[in-house]
């Protein structure tokens, strides 16, 4: 009886053993940090505004006020991209830390609410302004540089700026005649291009060749609508255009704009100078006379 106590005794111990030997430690895997946001947007500023007046909102903004952008970093470039939006209540949603890098390992961040994301030398946005005026979108790009995920509390700052110009269109007379105007149409503006983030704020643009038209008026011929001395603002809003000069020359004209009036007449008007990005512009066309 007591051998066969001593054999179940041994038994249970080499069962213990091997129930030991099979045990894991698991890995020690850390948690993902959590990145958030706090997100600021400079104002557009009036192409005749004083300094002081400039620090002012202005009154172009966006089509849809920014409720969603995406983000880049410098650890993962154009690999991993981090999306936000706003919630119910407002708040900017959470995101985390690029999973590789290191705690204390200096990461450049770049937010953009448009266009396509690109880093081959640098940073850029390549964005193309949409045909149709109603559906353009201003691009609003940030960038926050040199910051770890143990900086701040794992919190990223991102001031938009307004990488677009915004333009109205207003139309007036000043005779008696009597002018009713079928169309308008902005020609040969520059549609696309992209946008540098670490360039001089003088040459972040960097234009592509092609251009194109904006039909500035709703109205078709059989319904034109009829201009008084009163300034009224074209149906179109405002355009969210690449900044560009307008000046051109005997080969290859610049920006113009053609008015289409009193059925047969038409009208083309040279616009000089230049939009600069974060500027709203107001253009004032007088018929029978010229746009200021």
């Amino acid at each position: 009886m007591k051998k066969l106590l001593f054999l179940f005794s041994v038994i249970a111990l080499a069962a213990c053993g091997g129930s030991d030997d099979a045990e894991t430690t698991p890995p020690d895997v850390p948690s993902p940090r959590l990145l958030t946001v706090v997100v600021n947007e400079n104002p557009m500023q009036d192409e005749n505004a004083s300094a002081r007046e400039m620090t002012r909102a202005g009154g172009a903004t966006t089509t849809a006020s920014l409720t969603a952008f995406n983000m880049n970093s410098s650890k993962n470039k154009t690999g991993e991209i981090m999306s936000f939006s706003k919630d119910g209540e407002g708040k900017w949603t959470t995101g985390v830390w690029p999973k590789d890098a290191e705690d204390n390992e200096k990461l450049d961040f770049y937010a953009y609410n448009a266009g396509t994301f690109y880093w081959e030398s640098a940073p850029y946005i390549s964005f193309t302004v949409e045909e149709n005026v109603a559906n353009q979108k201003d691009l609003l790009v940030a960038k926050h540089e040199k910051i770890s995920r143990t900086d701040n509390g794992g919190q990223v700052s991102l001031t938009f700026d307004h990488a677009c110009a915004a333009v109205r269109f207003y139309v007036y007379k000043e005779e008696d005649a009597t002018y009713k105007i079928n169309s308008i149409k902005l020609n040969n503006v520059k549609k696309s291009g992209d946008y540098y983030y670490n360039n001089a704020e003088n040459a972040r643009w960097v234009l592509g060749g092609a251009t194109t038209y904006y039909t500035l008026t709703t109205n078709v011929p059989e319904n034109p609508f009829e201009v008084t001395t009163t300034k009224e603002q074209l149906p179109c809003g405002w355009l969210y255009l690449i900044p560009q000069t307008k000046d051109g020359t005997q080969e290859n004209p610049g920006i113009q704009l053609e008015i289409n009036y009193n059925t047969d007449k038409q009208k083309t008007l040279n616009l000089t100078g230049t939009w600069e990005a974060g500027k709203q512009y107001t253009v004032n066309i007088r018929i029978g006379g010229k746009a200021s």
